[in-house]
């Protein structure tokens, strides 16, 4: 058997494909700290994956965690019951435990892993911004996670250099790629739009992060140019509930209701590639998406100090603002062409999966039955 632990949408949307493979061989567990209750439940059943075999926490009062005070009450839930049934669970069931990404779960999971006696894989290792405080807490907890971990599975050279560099303890992986894009190959076929769109060249907006949201200057001054931008071309600004509750308590709510922006909800995965598959372009803060536009070949501006990410940089369909509202600003006055989509260079969760067969973590599969 192999736990995983999972909190966000982010790490199951990476994990999913390989979470998958190991449920066919009914070799998984699953342990769930649930970041985001909300939308965790559903996103399993897109996927065809089970619901947690244990539910560490439920967000704030089972919901989605919206603000950073939120975090101490969830974690102390998290932490007790890794006390409790977690640890145990682990080692009673696992032969290894997987996590993935940058976020307090995978600080949690790995740190469960080691508690528990089990050798800990973290999947997208090695990413690196070269600054602590950005993004934070993320580049922080890469750094605990490539200290805590014995199997640094890394998406491509640039990442496996850095954990080379940083003379990390254990074995690195090179993946080739990020898992994202077998997530994609996966929603490929099943990705159906949840919403009306216009009938005219459009582009998306979905910002989430703390980093940003918790910056009332440079959240109002965004706004004002979404806003400035929208009276030429129509914008699909996403309502994530820690956005919503951001501009509530900043009292920039107002400043989206303007001609050319229209508000819909928080999208399912599904939902949100077959959105991006018809926009013209993605206005965002997030990493993740960034691979998803540099995959896809959707011109993408990522407004954020620095990414650890390299994914279309170079040359490429994303651009970094650097926090710069003027970079956003001409890239919302000319946005670029779309880009071919990139072709895959390999199948990261099939090298994972056949590495975890190789440790003896997992059983291969009968004979005659497909892998990843």
């Amino acid at each position: 058997m192999i736990a995983a632990i999972y909190g966000t949408t982010g790490e199951l949307i990476k994990m999913a494909p390989l979470l998958r493979e190991i449920h066919s061989r009914d070799q998984l567990i699953t342990l769930c700290t649930a970041q985001q209750p909300e939308q965790i439940p559903a996103m399993l059943d897109e996927f065809g994956l089970p619901q947690p075999d244990l539910w560490l926490a439920h967000g704030s009062g089972g919901h989605d965690l919206e603000r950073a005070t939120e975090v101490p009450g969830w974690g102390s839930a998290v932490a007790l019951a890794i006390a409790r049934q977690g640890r145990k669970l682990i080692r009673r069931e696992a032969r290894s435990v997987l996590v993935h990404g940058d976020t307090f779960t995978t600080v949690i999971g790995a740190l469960s892993g080691r508690l528990a006696g089990r050798p800990v894989g973290h999947i997208e290792a090695g990413l690196r911004s070269g600054d602590w405080r950005n993004p934070f807490p993320e580049e922080i907890n890469r750094r605990i996670v490539s200290r805590l971990a014995r199997y640094h599975y890394a998406p491509g050279r640039w990442a496996a250099d850095n954990l080379r560099r940083a003379h990390v303890r254990g074995e690195i992986i090179d993946t080739g790629v990020n898992t994202v894009r077998d997530a994609l190959q996966l929603a490929a076929g099943r990705a159906r739009l949840a919403v009306d769109i216009p009938s005219v060249a459009f582009g998306v907006v979905s910002i989430h992060r703390f980093e940003l949201l918790r910056d009332r200057d440079a959240l109002s001054e965004l706004i004002a140019v979404l806003a400035e931008a929208a009276t030429t071309r129509p914008l699909l600004f996403v309502d994530h509930p820690v956005t919503v509750a951001a501009l509530d308590d900043a009292g920039l709510d107002e400043g989206l209701d303007c001609p050319g922006i229209t508000r819909i909800s928080r999208q399912g995965y599904l939902a949100f590639v077959a959105l991006l598959a018809r926009a013209s372009f993605l206005v965002t803060d997030s990493g993740g998406s960034q691979e998803e536009c540099a995959a896809l070949g959707l011109p993408c501006v990522v407004h954020r100090a620095r990414t650890e990410r390299q994914d279309g940089l170079d040359g490429g369909a994303v651009m970094l603002s650097g926090m710069e509202i003027d970079v956003v600003r001409q890239f919302l006055h000319d946005p670029p062409p779309r880009h071919a989509p990139m072709g895959d260079l390999t199948a990261p969760t099939g090298l994972i999966v056949r590495h975890l067969e190789a440790r003896g973590f997992l059983d291969p599969a009968p004979r005659g039955v497909p892998t990843a």
